[in-house]
């Protein structure tokens, strides 16, 4: 099994890095791995039909599967042959598909989420053999009641900013690689701050076609999209750990060309990076800050350390002791891949950081 997470470079060849730890409690997601079905599956798009608890927010046909049907049927099926990675059953759906068609589910909570609360979220996917296309990354989509729209295409921010008396949370699960493997299922993990409130759960694709980051494959049978299985959702307290002495990127902490400013996208990320410091009262945080190459090295060496040193002001404005933080620039040194693009070079404008029993510069 491999393990897709948030703050930390993912895979290094064909292994994972197991970089998070997590205090799991219970789940607060009703029949999560999908057991519990009011009819066994016997056609397409049925998932809305057949299940407790589970639903479709638009007119988009995702499939259920399970090993008490012989035309959906667990491991073998029309998208290829996975076993469940819990009991007999899974979903299967659309996460890229021509004219920006998609498939999403919804599911209910056993409670409302809480204020301020940080709360793990995992689930475990494997792509489809069929598939002749893969992503990488997912999206997440806490509401505080649950979504109807009549369309088939992809639930964008203007979709959803046309629904009234609602209250969203969006985790963005954001990955390096692509998801491959149809054989093993892989775990997608990350934690998140509740807004308050939240009692249902949308997973798909919110983006459209251009801004979906993906990947064709050469297959000799294919569906002409991403169509990933879908297994055991998972939505409780706990706080996101990190292992000591490695070096994490801020995935979600980015900055434009030539500045040093925070916006809002990386607020959920620093904070929990601040709520693992304020955990343990002898771990210490290195921050470090980079650029791309554009610009003189002496201006991009003082910008990589503006960049840094905005970091570590968040996390002493959140509360964090200021002699727990360190925080360099290295300029334009040890890019991640490539400046010759602007795609690569936005990814070379990052923030690093290093969690520590000691405090090293």
């Amino acid at each position: 099994m491999r393990q897709f997470t948030v703050g930390c470079r993912y895979w290094i060849g064909i292994l994972s890095i197991l970089c998070l730890g997590r205090a799991m409690s219970q789940n607060l997601v009703e029949n999560p791995s999908f057991e519990a079905f009011l009819e066994c599956p016997d056609h397409l798009g049925n998932f809305g039909e057949d299940l407790k608890f589970w639903s479709v927010p638009t007119q988009g046909t995702t499939d259920y599967f399970n090993s008490c049907s012989l035309s959906m049927g667990v491991p073998v099926n029309f998208m290829g042959e996975q076993t469940a990675k819990f009991g007999e059953a899974y979903l299967g759906f659309y996460m890229y598909a021509p004219e920006d068609y998609r498939e999403y589910i919804q599911g209910e909570l056993k409670e409302p989420l809480k204020k301020g609360f940080v709360y793990t979220l995992s689930f475990y996917i494997s792509l489809a053999e069929n598939s002749d296309h893969v992503v990488r990354d997912f999206d997440v989509l806490f509401s505080t009641k649950p979504i109807g729209i009549k369309i088939k295409k992809g639930l964008t921010k203007w979709q959803l900013s046309k629904i009234e008396d609602n209250i969203f949370t969006a985790v963005e699960i954001v990955g390096n690689d692509f998801i491959t493997d149809d054989n093993a299922w892989t775990k997608i993990s990350t934690t998140f701050l509740a807004t308050g409130g939240e009692k249902f759960i949308t997973i798909g694709n919110f983006k459209n076609n251009a801004s979906t980051r993906r990947q064709r494959l050469v297959k000799e049978k294919n569906v002409n999209g991403a169509y990933y299985f879908l297994d055991m959702v998972y939505v409780g307290e706990g706080m996101q750990t990190y292992a000591l002495d490695e070096t994490h990127i801020f995935e979600n902490v980015h900055f434009n060309f030539d500045e040093f400013h925070l916006g809002e996208k990386g607020e959920q990320e620093l904070m929990r990076v601040y709520n693992y410091l304020q955990s343990d009262s002898t771990l210490n945080i290195v921050i470090n800050g980079y650029t791309d190459n554009l610009g003189t090295s002496s201006y991009n060496m003082a910008l990589s350390v503006k960049r840094a040193m905005s970091v570590a002001n968040r996390l002493i404005q959140l509360g964090l002791a200021g002699q727990r933080i360190a925080y360099n620039g290295f300029g334009a040194a040890q890019p991640l891949i490539n400046n010759e693009d602007e795609e690569g070079r936005a990814r070379n404008r990052r923030v690093e950081f290093i969690i520590s029993k000691t405090l090293e510069e």
